[in-house]
């Protein structure tokens, strides 16, 4: 928030930039203390890549698949336990969105980072996360993987269904990273830093370094990322209508 509220005060130079979440359209619905609003205190410049999450459990859960995990958390209402980084980040939406769709009540324990929480799912002190896809590939042994949460497989973990696929028909819960300015850019340098970022992503090298992380480098236009973030926001929004959160 400190971050993205300074960019949104600065200079609309080209100078001062923001690599921005996607969970950035959802972050109106869980914080009450707001300091800019999304489409009208930013400038779209570019997607910078995608990467899916996965939704892992600790060995422990009698669960193999996702179905059975489902059964089993719906037969013990607020007794299981998930991880989250916070209010507002994808593995938060992540798993909201998942109790919502799966009829699950359970309980939030909140991580400083995803390393924290694995270490826990991993000694079975906390059921579920949903985790970076890199990081769950790292304890792929130690811990199960139910399912990720993009509309098509991870080619780091192409034997994972996805979560629609698995047992929750219409749940997608992608993430993403893009470029934004403050307001007020003018047309001509969104068109430098597009083109810029649109060269970069298709090196061989940089290509080869995003997959390593576990992302699809993407770019895209200004619209569209625009038009991304304003549908997002609507998913959010109803997300947070049917889970009935109330921004803290």
């Amino acid at each position: 928030m400190i971050g993205q509220s300074y960019v949104a005060r600065s200079a609309p130079d080209g100078y001062t930039l923001l690599l921005a979440g996607g969970s950035m359209a959802g972050a109106r619905y869980v914080n009450a203390n707001m300091g800019y609003d999304l489409l009208r205190d930013f400038t779209p410049v570019s997607l910078l890549e995608t990467s899916p999450f996965a939704l892992v459990a600790n060995p422990a859960v009698p669960a193999r698949d996702l179905k059975e995990f489902i059964a089993h958390a719906r037969s013990r209402p607020g007794k299981m336990t998930f991880a989250t980084l916070g209010a507002g980040q994808i593995p938060y939406w992540g798993v909201v969105l998942f109790n919502s769709m799966a009829g699950i009540e359970a309980v939030e324990v909140q991580y400083k980072a995803p390393a924290d929480a694995m270490l826990d799912i991993i000694a079975g002190r906390v059921d579920y996360f949903v985790a970076p896809v890199v990081t769950a590939l790292g304890a792929r042994d130690k811990m199960r993987a139910l399912g990720v949460t993009s509309i098509a497989r991870s080619e780091m973990l192409p034997d994972v269904p996805t979560i629609a696929e698995a047992g929750l028909p219409g749940y997608e819960m992608p993430a993403w990273r893009s470029i934004m300015g403050p307001a007020g850019m003018s047309p001509d340098i969104v068109r430098i830093l597009n083109q810029a970022i649109a060269k970069s992503l298709a090196a061989p090298d940089l290509r080869e370094r995003f997959a390593k992380a576990g992302s699809v480098p993407q770019a895209s236009t200004p619209e569209e990322l625009r038009k991304r973030y304003e549908h997002w926001m609507e998913i959010f929004g109803r997300i947070a209508r049917d889970a009935k959160l109330q921004p803290q």
